[in-house]
């Protein structure tokens, strides 16, 4: 990977494009695109092999480049707010749609308040409107689909946070936490769910359960969680 000769631009300032344009991991984007740690890894690695191509070519510059006078103008790409959430720092491409795309790197361009990358968006994959659990198969051994939509379940809403002394480590620790909680009452309402298709369509296709049968109740992990209660000390 290396930077091909500044090219002057008519819209002002320098081109430097990549020989070989590169393209980092795949970012979800709806309405905005979501930057992840990996992405924000691959730009930070990125960023710094161009300062060294900056750095090694003087003759592209009046004077010797300087890292103490390049490094303010390419500032990094990706980093964290006051909160600790991941956020963009340079100027995003324009979002194709809801799914997931790649973001390729063609060059820079060098004006005299700033050094800005190029991205073009590639590898577009539209996302489908429904998410799909396959379960079981019917008789004829045909594969049947359900469809959960995870827009039509409804989040519980958090807890009042206590009050207390924040400052930006307890704020990250706070803002993961909220992920996980939501995290972990979506899984769980999705499970409520598919039990209770699955139930509908048992009885659909069986009919009750004959009467030596275990009842499905009884496969309630409540009764497992109250003698474990029970016996610790």
């Amino acid at each position: 990977m290396s930077l091909q000769p500044p090219k002057r631009q008519s819209t002002g300032g320098y081109l430097l494009a990549l020989t070989s344009p590169v393209s980092g991991p795949a970012l979800l984007c709806d309405t905005a695109w979501s930057p992840t740690e990996e992405w924000s890894e691959f730009a930070a690695t990125l960023r710094q092999q161009l300062m060294g191509e900056l750095l090694s070519h003087g003759n592209w510059f009046s004077r010797p480049p300087r890292r103490d006078v390049i490094e303010p103008l390419f500032a990094p790409w990706a980093g964290k707010s006051m909160q600790g959430v991941l956020q963009f720092s340079c100027k995003q491409p324009s979002v194709p749609g809801k799914g997931s795309a790649k973001w390729r790197l063609d060059g820079l361009t060098m004006t005299a308040s700033a050094i800005t990358p190029n991205w073009t968006v590639v590898d577009f994959v539209v996302s489908d409107d429904e998410d799909k659990i396959s379960m079981f198969g019917d008789e004829e051994g045909e594969e049947e689909e359900r469809e959960i939509q995870f827009d039509d379940i409804e989040l519980a809403s958090p807890a009042a946070a206590p009050t207390r002394m924040r400052n930006r480590e307890w704020e990250a620790a706070k803002f993961l936490a909220k992920e996980r909680v939501r995290e972990a009452r979506l899984k769980a309402q999705i499970a409520d769910r598919l039990a209770t298709k699955e139930e509908s369509r048992f009885y659909t296709k069986f009919g009750d359960l004959d009467d030596g049968e275990s009842h499905f109740s009884e496969y309630d992990l409540t009764e497992d969680e109250d003698e474990a209660t029970s016996d610790s000390p």
